[in-house]
C-alpha cells in the first residue's frame, strides 16, 4: 500500500477541466517532485492534497487511511483528522504580519492543538535554533529577508508534526542569492526522511532533492522515473522537449 494514493481525481473550475481521472501514488520514503509547464494543474495538486480545493470525483487516501473523496453533486468529504497530518509552504510565505516570529510559530499549536503556550514556545526555538533563525524569534515578518521568511513558514509547518510536506514553488519568488538557504533547509528535511511533494521550476534542485520525479502535462503524468533516469534518459518526446527547453541543452 502506498504513502499516498490518489485515484481518479477530478478536479473543474466550471467548465475547465484541471484534472479528469488523475492517478499518482508515492512511497513513505518518496520525495516526489512535479514539474511541468505553467498552468498544467501542479500548484492545483497540492492544493487538492491540502485539501484547499474540492474536488468532484476520485479519492485520496494517506497512510492508508481515506482522506478526500470527491461527490458527483459536486461537494467533497473530508477527513480533518488526517489533514492535521499534512503540512504545506506556500510560494507567498503567508506569515500573519502582526504577529513576531515566534507568535506565528506557536499560534497553531495552541489554538488549534491546545499545546502548553510554554511547550509550544520550547519547540518553536528549538526549530528556529535549528535553522539558524533563533536571533530572529522576536523580530517580525517585516524585517526578515524573502529566504528567512520562507524558513520561518517551514518552520511553522512542522509545528504540528506533520506526516508529510507539501512545498509549492517556495524559492520562485526569492531573490537568486536567497534561494540556497531555503533550498538547503528542505535538503536537511529530506535527510531526516521526511515525505515531500514538491512542485519547482529549478530543474537542478529537482534533481537533487528527489527520489522520483514526475513530469504532467495537461492534467495528466506523461512520466515519472528516478531523477537520474528522467533527467538523464527521459522516455518520452514530450519529456525530452521539455527538458532542451528548460535546460537548454541540445539533442
Amino acid at each position: 500500500m502506498a504513502f499516498v494514493e490518489i485515484d481518479g481525481l477530478v478536479k473543474r473550475y466550471g467548465s475547465l477541466s484541471i484534472f479528469e481521472g488523475f492517478d499518482l501514488h508515492m512511497e513513505n520514503a518518496d520525495r516526489l517532485v512535479l514539474i511541468g509547464p505553467s498552468g498544467c494543474g501542479k500548484s492545483t495538486l497540492l492544493r487538492c492534497m491540502m485539501g484547499l480545493e474540492d474536488i468532484a470525483g476520485g479519492t485520496i487516501r494517506l497512510g492508508g487511511d481515506d482522506y478526500i473523496q470527491g461527490a458527483t453533486d459536486g461537494r467533497m468529504t473530508l477527513d480533518r483528522r488526517v489533514q492535521k497530518e499534512v503540512g504545506m509552504v506556500f510560494q507567498h510565505y503567508t506569515l500573519f504580519p502582526h504577529l513576531s516570529v515566534l507568535g506565528n510559530l506557536c499560534l497553531a499549536p495552541v489554538r488549534s492543538r491546545g499545546v502548553k503556550k510554554s511547550e509550544a514556545r520550547d519547540k518553536a526555538m528549538g526549530l528556529l535554533e535549528r535553522f539558524g533563525l533563533a536571533e530572529r524569534a522576536n523580530f517580525y515578518p517585516s524585517q526578515l529577508s524573502g529566504g528567512q521568511k520562507q524558513r520561518v513558514a517551514i518552520a511553522r509547518a512542522l509545528m504540528l508534526d506533520p506526516k508529510l510536506m507539501l512545498f509549492d514553488e517556495v524559492t520562485s519568488a526569492l531573490d537568486p542569492e536567497l534561494v540556497v538557504e531555503v533550498e538547503n533547509t528542505m535538503m536537511e528535511l529530506a535527510e531526516g526522511g521526511m515525505p515531500m511533494m514538491i512542485v519547482t521550476h529549478d530543474m537542478h534542485f529537482a534533481r537533487s532533492i528527489a527520489t522520483k520525479v514526475v513530469f504532467q502535462e495537461r492534467g495528466k503524468v506523461i512520466e515519472a522515473a528516478a531523477p537520474d533516469d528522467l533527467f538523464g534518459n527521459p522516455q518520452q518526446e514530450r519529456t525530452r522537449d521539455f527538458l532542451r527547453n528548460v535546460l537548454h541543452i541540445e539533442g
